[in-house]
């Protein structure tokens, strides 16, 4: 009996759905090696047992290989060799990277959805974001289905391109979605726009919602979500500062010194209220691991407590609140400073005496 596969494996697959492999073989022991291109990164010797060997966890291998090297997809082929290292055979794993269990075909995901759990999303008005796709051999236009108001007060809609792609092999591109360009689109093409209520980014068969709100973010994140690439969250929300001081005291020459002082600074936001879709959708920036401030510094920081319960109910609007810490030790100022020379004045100060 030769060693064969006996478990199907799909075409495409999300790293969250690799479960148990299984061959049939004659041999004693055979040895499995997975590579990624010509990087060899996993090796292990199965031992059978009953004419089969099973490798299992295979999936959670390849997923940690691909969150530390920030990768979204990736074929990895698996040889399988005599233990003295001769090939026998081999099969390819064309794996996505998903943290999450989501039950779907890969590639109907792939073909009809950006990198992304949510369909819609609210963002501040004027601020950037950007969403990702996985593709194959695409082209064709990335459209963006606008609804503003116009000078006068009405509201009116116009579908303008914001860029041609074309891609010849496998892979993920990103489209960042700048409103400033929007507007400009717009108005070249003879719109006469206030300001923009909504927008539905497409590209062949994939669509996204933008529903523009005047409130500022109180704070937001870029981090990491199922899929290994970025996304921002913006948060109207409230948060409170709690900065810890730990130090101990000695008496020398008769004076009490401080030594050994450490400062733990936290940071805990509570949410405003959020749709179900949306609270669903955070919990992956409670579970990601990269997380940073969005802001001009991207600082890593980490989420160090989080509760997050959600109702399908819609009359019952969701909350989240976590608690977040910058990863470096070292404590922050959370404060804006002018980059003028001015300071708080608008005017030179003459002093005038009586």
């Amino acid at each position: 009996m030769a060693t064969s596969l006996i478990t199907q494996i799909p075409i495409f697959v999300f790293s969250s759905q690799i479960g148990d492999i299984e061959l049939s073989t004659d041999q004693a022991k055979i040895e499995i090696v997975v590579e990624d291109g010509l990087t060899k990164m996993f090796k292990t010797m199965l031992y059978a047992y009953n004419g089969k060997v099973t490798l299992v966890n295979i999936g959670e291998v390849l997923e940690n290989y691909m969150r530390a090297n920030g990768k979204v997809f990736t074929a990895f082929t698996v040889y399988y060799n005599t233990a003295e290292g001769a090939y026998i055979g081999s099969f390819n794993l064309n794996t996505q990277y998903c943290s999450l269990n989501l039950n779907i075909n890969t590639g109907l995901f792939g073909s009809y959805n950006f990198l992304t759990t949510l369909t819609a999303k609210r963002v501040p008005r004027n601020a950037i974001d950007y969403i990702w796709l996985l593709h194959g051999q695409d082209s064709g236009e990335v459209k963006a289905h606008c609804v503003y108001e116009q000078e006068n007060g009405e509201v009116a809609n116009k579908t303008v391109t914001m860029r041609r792609l074309i891609t010849d092999d496998l892979g993920v591109t990103q489209i960042i979605i700048n409103q400033s360009q929007l507007l400009m689109l717009l108005r070249s093409g003879g719109a006469s726009v206030s300001k923009l209520l909504s927008f539905a980014i497409e590209f062949n068969n994939r669509y996204f919602t933008y529903y523009v709100t005047d409130k500022e973010a109180d704070v937001s994140f870029v981090f990491k979500n199922c899929f290994n690439v970025d996304e921002i969250a913006y948060f109207n929300a409230i948060t409170t500062t709690t900065t810890k001081v730990n130090r101990s005291t000695a008496v020398v020459g008769g004076r009490h010194l401080f030594y050994d002082q450490s400062v733990d600074k936290t940071y805990e936001v509570e949410s405003a209220p959020l749709t179900s879709d949306e609270a669903y959708w955070v919990e992956q920036l409670l579970m990601s691991h990269s997380v940073r401030l969005n802001d001009s510094s991207l600082l890593d920081v980490i989420i160090t407590d989080s509760t997050c319960e959600i109702s399908d109910n819609d009359e019952q609007l969701n909350k989240v609140k976590f608690t977040w810490q910058f990863a470096m030790k070292t404590p922050h100022l959370m404060k804006s400073f002018r980059e003028d020379t001015n300071g708080i004045f608008t005017e030179p100060y003459n002093q005038t005496f009586n």
